[in-house]
């Protein structure tokens, strides 16, 4: 008989792999919520950290659908969120210690990227190249069939920053070369697009 402490590790295991391919492991975005959430839910039960758990309910995933929610309820003609929904659930992951991302920006670091994200960053388009050599290898990195994520996450513990890059446009058979920047995320989730994303344009 396995103990609490084998599911404690087997979950920790899991974690890092569901996160980075979460469509492997929830296959699609509702799916992928309750799995991660299930898996942080109960790593926080086995510490005995559930009033934690239930603050990050309250903040970081909040909503009558969660994460999903956030996402949904701002109409845009995204195809999926899969990858964006993982992307949330990591930085809720590091802000438990249960989640080390491979790159966390000093001070520094986290000051030249938002110093970066000013106005004239938004009236032009960027590729996942431009972005990398402008700032660096993320701190991780969330796949779908349709998104790539990069998050870049300061230390300590904190909101994240997420670029959110399309791989192609929607019902396109063709995969851009490299990635394209759709929009990046800093507050409560809402999307701050760039002129490539003319095509999210709300739902009517």
């Amino acid at each position: 008989m396995r103990t609490i402490e084998d599911f404690r590790n087997r979950q920790l295991e899991i974690l890092p792999q569901a996160l980075k391919r979460p469509t492997m492991f929830g296959g699609n975005a509702q799916g992928t919520a309750l799995l991660l959430s299930v898996l942080l839910r109960d790593l926080c039960w086995i510490e005995e950290r559930e009033q934690e758990w239930e603050g990050f309910k309250a903040t970081d995933l909040r909503g009558s659908r969660g994460v999903l929610g956030q996402f949904e309820y701002q109409q845009f003609q995204i195809p999926d969120y899969i990858a964006e929904i993982a992307s949330v659930y990591a930085q809720v992951a590091h802000k438990l210690g249960y989640f080390q991302p491979e790159r966390v920006l000093n001070p520094a670091e986290w000051k030249s990227l938002q110093s970066l994200l000013s106005a004239d960053f938004f009236e032009r388009d960027w590729t996942q190249t431009e972005i990398y050599d402008r700032l660096g290898p993320p701190s991780c990195e969330h796949f779908s069939s349709e998104t790539r994520v990069a998050c870049y996450a300061p230390e300590p513990a904190a909101d994240w920053i997420f670029f959110d890059f399309s791989r192609r446009l929607p019902d396109s058979s063709d995969w851009f070369e490299t990635p394209i920047l759709r929009d990046i995320r800093r507050t409560e989730n809402r999307f701050e697009f760039l002129p490539f994303a003319k095509w999210c344009q709300k739902l009517h």
